[in-house]
């Protein structure tokens, strides 16, 4: 009898889900921890000891991986599609393509309560629910399984997600496919589903938005905020905002509107990241998980970055294999090849773990327990608005006169 996986080391288990989808038995499920993470539970007395687990498992077993061969600013050519995208409409070229030829999508996708989860479409009038920038660790469910189906049945699928989650695909299926097309995202991290629910609830009591997203592009792709609507009403919160902006919102939102900026503040700064994302074992400098690398394109470029596409988006691009080269030529992706090292220097999560914010620990300690707006104010060291507001209305007019 062989080993069965052993027991999840946090640092390392990334959550990918690829044992859940080998088990034939239904022996390993996933439950949430206290940071409201998902880690494999075995039931120990249905285990056959048959090792498949340990075989898929990411971080024993890492899949072999792709040296990035080329590096482009890419978009989209409609610019309809590039305001629906985080940055410049890369995933939707490439999935309307693989669509065309009659496969299927897998992405990150919300369910009714804005949990993230993976689903697959095949057809364009669904890929809509699969666009955009989704800041939570998606639920794998059955999907390895799902997309080794469509590909054993002939079709063409194209596979987007995470680093680790592309590793855990790879090492599921444990062959090649002609017709399998993986695309990593550049990955900052993956933050608590617990904690996103939880704030959901505290800052919508009564009922959830009707959309959210992301990475709303209604102050251009650079100055993107995360979004709620509410009826008719997007309440947001942009990440830059004049003083001029920030008095006109705070008159003319919700009351709610002043916390929602802290979500996002506490993901980008690694408050509740996942412990295997500040030692991300699926990232390289110069090697790859997946075909294709999907991004942002930060930094400057003169010769790229025109304010149309400030406004409207433009993504990094990382071409990492020839079949990847394959389908950006086949999808008439607009593309002009970039020097990788100056592209990874401004987007160095492409390559490099997110540093865990110094009060990660204190966080997960209090956050069932107070208030998640006050103490995600206290540890991010954000003063109250009314306090800041005057603070810089001071400096700007009254300040060394």
């Amino acid at each position: 009898m062989e080993q069965m996986i052993p027991v999840v080391d946090k640092n390392k288990c990334s959550g990918c889900q690829a044992c859940v989808n080998i088990c034939a038995h239904g022996c390993i499920s996933m439950e949430a921890d206290g940071e409201g993470f998902l880690y494999p539970h075995i039931d120990h007395a249905r285990c056959i000891g048959c090792g498949l687990c340990r075989s898929v498992c990411p971080s024993l077993r890492k899949p072999d991986i792709f040296v990035q061969q080329q590096v482009y600013a890419a978009r989209h050519g409609q610019t309809e599609i590039l305001l629906k995208s985080s940055s410049g409409g890369v995933f939707s070229a490439l999935a309307e393509e693989i669509l065309k030829e009659k496969g299927v999508v897998f992405g990150a996708c919300f369910d009714e309560r804005y949990r993230v989860f993976h689903q697959w479409v095949d057809n364009e009038s669904d890929l809509d629910k699969l666009r955009r920038s989704k800041y939570v660790q998606s639920n794998i469910g059955q999907s390895y399984r799902q997309a080794h189906e469509f590909l054993e049945q002939g079709r063409p699928v194209l596979f987007v997600g995470t680093p680790c989650q592309i590793a855990g695909l790879r090492n599921y299926l444990n062959k090649d496919y002609a017709h399998l097309l993986t695309a990593q995202l550049i990955c900052l991290g993956v933050a608590s589903t617990g904690v996103w629910q939880r704030f959901l609830r505290e800052n919508f009591p009564s009922t959830f938005p009707q959309e959210i997203n992301f990475r709303k592009k209604d102050g251009g792709w650079s100055r993107y905020f995360l979004g709620f609507r509410v009826g008719r009403q997007w309440v947001a919160h942009s990440q830059k905002q004049t003083l001029a902006e920030k008095i006109f919102s705070f008159f003319s939102m919700t009351p709610a509107f002043v916390f929602h900026n802290l979500f996002l503040r506490g993901y980008l700064t690694g408050l509740f990241l996942r412990p295997s994302c500040h030692l991300c074992l699926s990232k390289d400098l110069e090697k790859r998980m997946a075909d294709v690398t999907l991004g942002d394109l930060w930094g400057e470029w003169p010769d790229i970055l025109t304010p149309k596409n400030k406004h409207e988006g433009i993504s990094f691009l990382g071409v990492n294999t020839p079949k990847g080269a394959e389908y950006v030529r086949k999808s008439g992706i607009k593309t002009m090849e970039i020097d990788a090292r100056q592209a990874m220097l401004h987007n160095p999560a492409i390559f490099r773990s997110c540093i865990p914010h110094a009060k990660r620990s204190e966080f997960f300690v209090r956050w069932r327990k107070e208030p998640l707006n006050a103490l995600l104010r206290e540890l991010l060291g954000i003063k109250p608005f009314c306090v800041t507001l005057v603070k810089k209305i001071y400096q700007r007019f009254f300040d060394g006169k």
